[in-house]
């Protein structure tokens, strides 16, 4: 079936990140989703017109894109967004690029799962890939994020499998690889499924 990702944060950074990812793996960029609206009231309102998760099927995979703490024991996801004039910027410092500005919108797994189904997140959708670095890593003192979000949609979603991610997530237009210290690896290699 098809290939989908998601922005819950809808911002400039994630926005690029998640081109890279289409073009590595040839999804078209109309299949990359997100909320048209960044933040507030209009944001719920708008998905009384779309739901930009309704229209995905059971047997598609949803990519979600966010900032991840990289290890364990991460509490939030999330990314910077652009908030009236505080605008997200990409800079270049000795030719190394960089976002900066914008106003940090992070999510719990409880509510990353509640955004899921207010955006209409089908309930026997089953393959959601959390693209958060440190996604899969379990914590000294709270279990996996991956597995927290599969924890809190298990009542909406009985039959939804949450992939996690061991490492740094890197991606070019050409390829997507999980990064570990100076290594890099492929997806599945790095990849922890909780169903």
């Amino acid at each position: 079936m098809a290939k989908y990702i998601y922005l819950p944060v809808n911002s400039d950074e994630m926005l690029e990140f998640a081109e890279n990812m289409a073009s590595a793996w040839d999804i078209p960029k109309n299949q990359i989703l997100a909320n048209k609206v960044t933040s507030g009231i209009g944001k719920s309102m708008y998905r009384w017109i779309d739901k930009c998760l309704s229209s995905l099927k059971s047997g598609d995979t949803l990519y979600i894109v966010a900032h991840g703490t990289g290890g364990g024991d991460g509490k939030q996801i999330g990314a910077q967004r652009n908030s009236g004039k505080n605008k997200q910027a990409k800079v270049f410092d000795r030719g190394i690029e960089s976002w900066q500005g914008g106003v940090w919108k992070t999510y719990t797994p409880t509510q990353l799962a509640g955004t899921l189904v207010k955006e209409g997140l089908p309930g026997n959708f089953v393959d959601l890939h959390l693209c958060a670095c440190g996604s899969g890593y379990d914590g000294e003192k709270l279990r996996p994020w991956a597995q927290r979000l599969r924890e809190a949609m298990a009542t909406t979603h009985k039959s939804l499998e949450v992939t996690g991610y061991l490492g740094w997530f890197d991606a070019t237009g050409s390829s997507v690889k999980i990064k570990v210290n100076t290594q890099y690896y492929d997806l599945n290699e790095r990849a922890v499924t909780f169903s």
